[in-house]
């Protein structure tokens, strides 16, 4: 038995290392006509292809296979793609043997069978011991140098060190040691890399080839040359026989040295500096014996130094390069893993059958209405703002809801499992009512009532396609959740009576109790013999809109109520789950599926239906540019949606800012928008409502050239805006700003999703110190403007001489003092985990620090202070969070979160008429 497995085994392993080295093989071939083909882009980009070669031997194409032979894919049509299966199977594995008919087993000699694979395999293990035995004295070497070595904790080679970390944003420090040996400055290490320094090398090397040589060495540290380098020699150890992974070293080596070169001179070091501190360390240094050791006079030092003196320009990839880069990258793992399902026996194939009985329910017709500020047809809502959702056996019925809360209840997702998405996503408001054929329902209610409420969500999913073109893809990622448990008093819901009729309880509109269920509303959530999952359901889609995973353990039927305050943070709904019900809800993190919108556009209809629309109104008036001509930055653009109800400026006029004039402002008014010495950032800032560490990929002239915009709009354009409510007058006036960009600067852009750094801003310790606004206070001796008393929701921010700075509040919400810290002083997004619902009055004085980035606390040079004629001692007031905390009695806590980032695509400076 044994000799027969070994027979096999041999016999196997030939095909698989010839089909193995040969795909290998092309993959490199491949990787070196695309360095030929980047050979005048970035070093770095050749490198990473190298890398990606080399580790390739170390992946072999049947692990991509098994990978793929387990994914959940259909296997029933895998006959009809036999003629596919063998051509792919011939390119892929050309030493595959054939299938033959087995030799009698008295003509083959045993020692036949193993006497060549055994001689193999034994001259394959002397060369691997000799690679390895080599390396390891090499290695020894640098180690006794390494023990020996003392740490260098003081002097210029640290000072200068510790600042180019810092410079490069390096969180962790690289240990200097000092060693007597002569060889080169080099890092050593690969977990924890220490710079060994050779003693003696400082004294021959002025301050700025100290610098030059530093800097080159933190390249190393930070591109993890190191581990790349160690990865390349296990491949040489096991592929020594292989004349093309030798050959892989010298080319990784010149474009690791290449691009630590590149990056050096882009830094602004002087080439001429640079090469002499190269020569130097040759002169008075040898080199490192082992590749994982990365130095300074790595590869062809001759061609080196020349490219140093005579570089010219290197160029950055550009989208099409990009493109293609990765599009070969898919397509050298796509294909292997496609190929699994291929190789997937038939019974694997039959054991999952696919279900062709289920039937494909639709709506009959459906109306979608942008709401109109009132409730529709059908609903009876008191107070704003409002929304609802009816959903019927014939019929399904929604007012005021958007898309992002129709995706939210077609999907049965939380407002966290939703990413991307465009801007009006959570800002229009649509009424819907799409009927049921008869036919239908009396099919959906022949099923059971899971898979009705699943086939009825799978209709909602299709009109969301049809009228919205949705289009979205799932992705597993770890999201903020609640998890509910049973708090630490114990559990306080009363078990439900079985067979209680609740003749007490709910009933219909004729009196007639309607049993067990559970019914809710805006702080007040009633339950009757329910179980603990549609208590965990209701919280996660009405309440919390977040994800609640129950892990109460609980199984019975209970009844409770349940009755808190309604605020925005949620923070009373936390405290009576604990107090009234037993239960307790607690943050975590947890792996959940979130579904990430690739595309939306609004309904068609709401255009032609709705008769409240703002035809769009727009002339040119006198755009001056101001000072230099930079190209725009272009990727692959996203056109606008012009779908909207678009009202517009009537006249805009865009003139560069006089220098000399240092007064700040921007503001919409009644009719129209005003901005002075405003740059194009802080009017993508304004338009787009994000902070400036959401908008990248802008131009240099971005932050730099300033404009004075006057725009104003016609009067019925203002009398339209006066009828509407405040948030979707914001919501207007900020697309009236887009389009105003998009017009005159030809500014598009795209969104995109990233993990962001946000503030939470909390009640701190020892209580609110905000003073609650009194109804209907005029604040006559408040804020004015031109002597007239502004009234309440108004604010006063601003900068002073000494560094200090000052934001007064009026009658102000919660969310409008958010809204300033994000977008005006902190320059991050701020959450509010307050609880205060209430207006405020306050006074809030700090000292200008750099936790105060906003567009008046930036570069205190460039925007305007508020001056006097006397002199005004430096601020001694405390930085901004201690400030918040003493003054306001807030607290504001840091933390990473998903988030939406503007990018743009293109924008030009105004043209001039």
């Amino acid at each position: 038995m044994i000799p027969n497995h070994l027979s096999a085994t041999w016999t196997a392993l030939p095909p698989a290392l010839g089909n193995h080295l040969w795909q290998s093989t092309l993959f490199t071939i491949m990787a070196g006509l695309l360095t030929l083909m980047l050979r005048k882009n970035q070093a770095r980009v050749r490198y990473w292809l190298w890398l990606a070669a080399s580790v390739r031997f170390l992946i072999p194409f049947s692990l991509l296979v098994g990978i793929g032979s387990y994914l959940p894919w259909s296997h029933h049509a895998a006959g009809t793609k036999a003629g596919f299966y063998i051509a792919m199977a011939e390119v892929s594995q050309p030493f595959t043997q054939p299938t033959m008919p087995m030799v009698p087993q008295g003509i083959a000699s045993a020692g036949q069978t193993y006497l060549l694979p055994a001689i193999l395999a034994a001259v394959w293990l002397c060369g691997f011991l000799v690679v390895i035995f080599q390396w390891y004295f090499r290695w020894r070497r640098i180690s006794t140098a390494i023990r020996k070595s003392v740490p260098l904790e003081d002097g210029r080679e640290v000072q200068a060190l510790r600042r180019l970390e810092r410079i490069g944003g390096m969180r962790k420090g690289t240990e200097m040691l000092l060693s007597r040996t002569s060889l080169e400055p080099g890092i050593f290490g690969i977990i924890r890399p220490v710079l060994v320094w050779p003693e003696g090398i400082s004294e021959r090397l002025e301050d700025a080839h100290l610098e030059v040589i530093l800097a080159h060495e933190l390249c190393h540290v930070r591109r993890r040359d190191n581990l790349a380098a160690a990865l390349h020699m296990v491949v040489e150890a096991i592929f020594w026989f292989h004349p093309l992974v030798w050959w892989l070293e010298a080319r990784m080596m010149e474009e690791r040295e290449r691009a630590c070169d590149e990056d050096v001179l882009e830094s602004g070091s002087d080439r001429q500096v640079y090469a002499e501190s190269i020569l130097k360390i040759c002169e008075f240094c040898v080199g490192s014996p082992l590749a994982f050791v990365s130095g300074v006079t790595g590869a062809d030092l001759k061609r080196r130094i020349a490219r140093i003196m005579t570089g010219g320009f290197v160029r950055k990839l550009d989208f099409n390069r990009k493109l293609l880069l990765s599009a070969l990258a898919l397509a050298a793992i796509t294909p292997p893993i496609l190929f699994g399902p291929l190789q997937a026996t038939p019974a694997r194939a039959e054991s999952q059958p696919q279900s062709t009985g289920a039937i494909a329910p639709a709506f009959e017709v459906a109306s979608i209405k942008r709401n109109n500020g009132t409730p529709m047809a059908g609903f009876s809502i008191v107070g704003k703002p409002f929304s609802g959702i009816t959903w019927n056996a014939d019929r399904f019925m929604a007012t005021n809801v958007t898309l992002h809360g129709l995706i939210r209840r077609a999907y049965d997702v939380q407002d966290d499992e939703i990413l991307g998405g465009p801007d009006w996503l959570n800002s229009e408001g649509y009424d819907i009512d799409a009927k049921v054929e008869k036919s239908v329902v009396d099919d959906l209610q022949k099923l059971g009532p899971d898979q009705r409420v699943l086939e009825s969500k799978r209709m909602l999913q299709a009109l969301l396609a049809d009228r919205f073109k949705l289009s979205l893809h799932s992705e597993n990622k770890e999201v903020p959740v609640y998890a509910l448990v049973i708090a630490g008093n114990g559990l306080k819901i009363q078990r439900a009576i079985p067979g209680d009729t609740y003749a007490n309880g709910f009933k219909r509109s004729d009196g007639v109790p309607i049993g067990a269920g559970d019914w809710s509303q805006p702080g007040k959530f009633v339950g009757q013999g329910v179980p603990i999952a549609p208590i965990v359901q209701v919280l996660s889609e009405h309440y919390l809109h977040r994800a609640v995973l129950d892990k109460t353990g609980l199984t019975d039927k209970y009844d409770f109520t349940l009755q808190w305050t309604p605020v925005e943070s949620q923070a009373a709904i936390f405290t009576a789950i604990q107090e009234q019900l037993g239960l307790k809800l607690e943050s975590q993190k947890g792996p959940m599926k979130i579904l990430v919108i690739d595309h939306a556009e609004k309904p068609a209809e709401s255009l032609t239906q709705n008769p409240a629309a703002i035809s769009p109104v727009s002339e040119a008036v006198s755009p001056k540019p101001n000072k230099s001509d930079n190209p725009p930055v272009g990727i692959n653009s996203q056109p606008q949606n012009t779908a909207a109800v678009a009202p517009a400026f009537n006249t805009v006029s865009i003139k560069s800012h006089k220098s000399g004039d240092e007064l700040f402002k921007m503001m919409f008014e009644k009719d129209g928008f005003s901005a002075i010495m405003v740059t194009l950032r802080m009017l993508i800032r304004t338009a787009y409502g994000v902070d400036d560490s959401r908008i990248f990929g802008a131009p240099n002239w971005l932050d730099s050239e300033k404009y004075d915009v006057e725009a104003r709009m016609e009067n019925s354009v203002t009398n339209r805006l006066g009828e509407m409510s405040e948030d979707q007058l914001n919501v207007e006036r900020r697309r009236m700003l887009q389009a105003l960009l998009a017009d005159r600067f030809k500014l598009t852009l795209h969104r995109q999703t990233t993990q962001l750094g946000v503030y939470v801003l909390v009640v701190a310790k020892n209580g609110p110190k905000l003073q609650e606004a009194k109804p209907g206070n005029a604040y006559l001796n408040g804020i004015k403007d031109n002597g007239e008393p502004l009234g309440a929701g108004m604010f006063r921010l601003g900068r002073f001489q000494g560094g200090r700075g000052e934001l007064v509040g009026q009658g102000l919400s919660m969310a409008k003092l958010l809204r300033l810290l994000s977008e005006n002083i902190l320059n991050r997004s701020v959450i509010d985990n307050t609880g205060l619902t209430g207006n405020y009055d306050f006074t809030l004085e700090w000292k200008i620090g750099d936790e105060s980035q906003g567009p008046m606390f930036q570069e205190t040079g460039d925007h305007p202070q508020v001056t006097s004629s006397a002199f005004l001692p430096e601020f001694s007031r405390p930085s901004f969070f201690n400030a918040i905390q003493e003054q306001l009695g807030l607290k504001l806590e840091s933390q990473n979160s998903p988030g939406v980032v503007l990018v743009i695509d293109h924008v030009e400076k105004p043209s001039e008429n």
